[in-house]
């Protein structure tokens, strides 16, 4: 038995300095102050995060079908890599990714990274680079001539190249997605995805990370994660049995984000709201389930992004998320999910313009 005095842990229980830069309002104090104001009975309309379940998303049924059968094989704990079925069609999904595909590059810059200023902050002491396309909370869509510069940045300084890919399939109009496995060459990449966004299925908690580029040079790295993840025990395994089905099967989403589609349908509701407002505006949203829009300069000084979302939320009982919880440099914008369906969009412009003419 070991006893501690009060002194001791006081001492001892201190939460890391680093935490004081950690934002991710999506479950920080305006997240807290939605719960409180349920609790007091008022119904609150939630879209400062990306679940598509609770916005009558449906994952596809052959996954349902593919977990359901394999009930009985998942109460083990699997590899700590993930089962083989799930590992092989992700292997599979990426190595028909591994062709280039040339695009015409979009005329226009806007919410894509500023290289002269990324360059800037490499450092000695910088190991990696992230990106995350579509990206989100924009849902802007890098072209491929921003995302080789950003790898041939990376291959330069040594720095490994750790992509988010998500929401890859997600993506409208003429956007389309160059995998970063098909341009770095000289360094060691790794591609995130998971079940949770284009096939709908956030609850699964399923997820993988793709190994690309220089592999003698990812040995190490692949170590320390495969023993971490033995630390860890296994990813959900009802869920892993839904991978074979999710990437091998009929691709739904496109269903989705095509003309007439539900999400293509709820992005044109946000666009054609923001279009009829005197106080927002917005660069339409070319990937993801997120529109990252700005309030009007009229309102600088008057009102920034999280005295906005708290008074919305106080006041109109709508749960954003603030861009400054996205650590932007600016105050002016706020992300929502484009997940509602159109009637329930244009009732939540209704209450935004609603509060912002008292401040315009």
């Amino acid at each position: 038995m070991v006893l501690y005095d009060r002194a001791m842990i006081e001492q001892v229980i201190q939460t890391s300095k680093t935490l004081a830069e950690v934002k991710y309002e999506i479950c920080g104090q305006l997240a807290h102050r939605a719960g409180e104001l349920e609790k007091q009975g008022y119904e609150i309309l939630s879209l400062n995060i990306g679940n598509p379940g609770l916005f009558g998303f449906r994952t596809p049924e052959t996954m349902r079908l593919a977990m359901i059968e394999n009930l009985g094989r998942a109460e083990p704990y699997s590899h700590q890599k993930g089962i083989f079925p799930a590992r092989e069609a992700v292997v599979m999904q990426q190595q028909d990714r591994g062709v280039v595909r040339h695009y015409p590059c979009p005329p226009e810059k806007s919410l894509v990274p500023d290289l002269a200023a990324l360059e800037a902050m490499v450092t000695p002491r910088t190991r990696a680079l992230v990106i995350i396309n579509p990206n989100n909370p924009t849902g802007a869509v890098y072209d491929r001539v921003t995302l080789e510069q950003m790898v041939a940045l990376a291959e330069q300084h040594n720095l490994v190249v750790l992509s988010d890919e998500i929401y890859d399939q997600m993506v409208f109009d003429d956007a389309e997605i160059i995998p970063i496995a098909t341009l770095v060459r000289n360094t060691v990449s790794l591609t995130y995805s998971g079940l949770s966004k284009v096939y709908r299925a956030c609850g699964h908690r399923v997820g993988w990370c793709v190994f690309t580029g220089e592999q003698e040079k990812a040995e190490p790295l692949k170590h320390a994660m495969e023993l971490l993840a033995a630390l860890r025990l296994c990813s959900n395994v009802p869920g892993q049995w839904a991978v074979q089905t999710a990437l091998g099967g009929f691709q739904s989403i496109g269903e989705q984000v095509s003309p007439g589609g539900r999400l293509f349908q709820s992005r044109q509701a946000v666009a054609d709201a923001i279009g009829q407002s005197r106080y927002l505006d917005m660069i339409m949203p070319r990937g993801a389930m997120y529109a990252f829009i700005r309030l009007d300069e009229a309102l600088a000084g008057k009102l920034d992004d999280r005295a906005f979302a708290l008074e919305l939320l106080e006041s109109k009982h709508v749960l954003v998320a603030p861009g400054s919880s996205f650590n932007t440099p600016y105050s002016d914008h706020f992300r929502i999910t484009t997940l509602p369906d159109p009637d329930v969009i244009k009732d939540l412009f209704s209450r935004i313009d609603t509060l912002l003419a008292q401040h315009a």
